[in-house]
């Protein structure tokens, strides 16, 4: 199958000599009320006075955490990969969130909060200038009724568990699958009406358990097979019926505008559960807790 080679080699290159696990997390808030590009220009800039610097493109402070904004302006913190053991480290990560959304609001008046979902938001500015947010936001308004609400009007928490190593796809993956619907870590019903009617080629594949998934091999394949059906951002028509063939690199970016419940993180080379409504910090403690057992438990102390 096209692609398969290059990135499954990809994939077994970027696992290699990994022998631990380790996790991250994204957590998002979304303003209050909507952001004009003035307003959103003004919060970056107060980010330089919270402990946020630039550093090989990314908005990063010094331990690690990095800063990332969605279309409608929703801010995101991304950590740096944690260990099984980092609980010190986790809760002054989440120290370092309530410091910022909190300098935030007291600089500029803009108020970040945890909640998955404000509605009314389909119209509000696109503060981004990357030309993929401007083709995705161009493409959702032409095939979904509410894609543009999902890039400007919610806010998730997804978090992530390293691969070490390829084989061990299928059994990760299913155990994301299962958290995916458990309480605590399924999607929320309002996010879920919003997803149903984004777009079905990226946000389609729902972790359902398939008989015919027999092995990693077959669910990557599977995997690259729904990339390929996904509608290409810029010309609206499946990835996999571009002529000419676009390249691995441009594979590898399309692959990430695939919106799954449960995605192959490319970038950290993680699988990644999306389901997560964005909540308030005391409440993510705990499902980070669960969410680390539940990875030890089922892929660590059985080994």
């Amino acid at each position: 199958m096209r692609y398969c080679d290059d990135f499954r080699s990809l994939v077994q290159r970027r696992t290699a000599g990994r022998d631990k696990r380790e996790f991250g997390f994204e957590y998002e808030l979304i303003a209050e009320e909507p952001l004009s590009k003035h307003d959103f220009q003004r919060v970056k800039n107060s980010l330089g006075f919270l402990g946020f610097n630039e550093k090989n493109g990314k908005i990063i402070c010094a331990e690690g955490m990095y800063i990332t904004f969605e279309p409608g302006g929703q801010l995101e913190f991304s950590s740096p990969p944690l260990g099984e053991n980092s609980t010190m480290e986790f809760d002054n990560l989440l120290k370092i969130i309530t410091r910022t959304v909190t300098g935030i609001r007291n600089s500029t008046s803009v108020n970040y909060i945890p909640v998955p979902y404000i509605p009314h938001r389909a119209d509000a500015p696109m503060v981004l200038e990357a030309r993929r947010y401007h083709d995705l936001h161009s493409l959702l308004g032409t095939i979904s009724d509410r894609g543009r609400e999902m890039m400007k009007g919610t806010a998730a928490i997804h978090l992530h568990a390293s691969l070490t190593c390829f084989d061990e796809l299928l059994k990760l993956w299913t155990l994301m699958c299962i958290l995916s619907s458990r309480n605590g870590f399924a999607m929320g019903q309002q996010r879920r009406d919003i997803w149903n009617r984004t777009d079905p080629s990226r946000c389609g594949l729902r972790c359902s358990r398939s008989n015919e998934i027999v092995s990693s091999e077959v669910l990557f394949e599977k995997l690259v097979c729904f990339a390929l059906r996904a509608l290409e951002l810029q010309t609206g028509i499946p990835f996999g019926s571009i002529r000419p063939i676009p390249s691995f690199e441009d594979f590898l970016g399309h692959f990430t505008t695939i919106f799954t419940d449960v995605r192959l993180n490319t970038k950290g080379m993680t699988l990644e559960l999306r389901t997560l409504d964005s909540r308030p910090l005391n409440q993510f403690r705990s499902t980070w807790s669960t969410f680390l057992n539940q990875v030890q438990s089922v892929m660590d102390d059985s080994i």
